[in-house]
């Protein structure tokens, strides 16, 4: 009974063993396995990072209707200005006036223009602005005083200074302010730009497409002097467009 005993636990102990090396061996052979294992993704390529990637330069030269679908938005020309029909010019404001009412019988639109044109240079002799308007009135009595023709200045750079003429050619204006000094003032000489007051009637525009012939002659009647022009609209040009 002894030895049959013995013969099993040694019998145990080979069977443990053989297991426990078997086992081991199983383990150290499962990493090959997994190493061995197919892609479960053949068809799909390797995926890269975009800096291990090289990307192709687009190429220099690129077809002229390709460069303009690249360009900016299209520019739109602004339309040019408008022109319109200006009569005149009048000899004074009434008579421009007048012939405004004879266009609205006509059922023309149209308005008074004053227009300061230039004229060419002029030599104005004056004296130095007064500090107040008072002052100024008081200075130019005492010119007026002694015989000569002056006013005062209304507005301006040389406002509440006194004129003593202007005018178109240097010789004259020399003249005066010799005269002036002779009378003990001080005068100044100054070249400016002479301009003339005009009185023009501007039809609004598109207006004038509703006078035939015959409507303007009836329109302007005896007044031969009067011309008609088409020029820029007044209140979109200035007047230095005016020609």
């Amino acid at each position: 009974m002894r030895w049959i005993f013995i013969s099993l636990m040694v019998a145990n102990l080979a069977v443990f063993a053989w297991g426990m090396v078997f086992d081991s061996d199983e383990h150290a052979s499962q990493p090959a396995r997994k190493l061995a294992k197919r892609d479960p993704f053949p068809n799909i390529d390797e995926i890269k990072l975009l800096s291990e990637v090289d990307i192709p330069a687009a190429p220099v030269d690129m077809a002229a209707d390709e460069l303009s679908e690249l360009s900016g938005p299209e520019v739109i020309e602004k339309p040019s200005k408008p022109i319109c029909e200006i009569v005149g010019a009048f000899p004074g404001r009434e008579q421009a006036d007048n012939f405004v009412e004879r266009l609205r019988a006509y059922d023309v639109q149209s308005e008074l223009k004053e227009l300061d044109l230039p004229v060419g240079e002029g030599y104005w002799v004056y004296l130095e602005p007064e500090a107040t308007r008072k002052e100024a009135y008081r200075r130019l009595s005492e010119i007026q005083a002694r015989g000569v023709d002056s006013y005062v200045i209304p507005k301006g750079e040389l406002e509440n200074g006194i004129s003593l003429g202007v005018y178109s050619k240097e010789s004259l204006a020399q003249d005066r302010f010799k005269k002036m000094k002779a009378l003990g003032l001080e005068p100044k000489f100054k070249t400016i730009e002479r301009t003339q007051r005009e009185f023009w009637v501007m039809l609004k525009h598109g207006e004038g497409l509703k006078m035939s012939n015959l409507s303007w002659e009836r329109v302007i009647g005896e007044e031969k002097s009067l011309q008609r022009r088409q020029n820029f609209c007044l209140d979109v040009a200035s007047q230095d467009n005016f020609h």
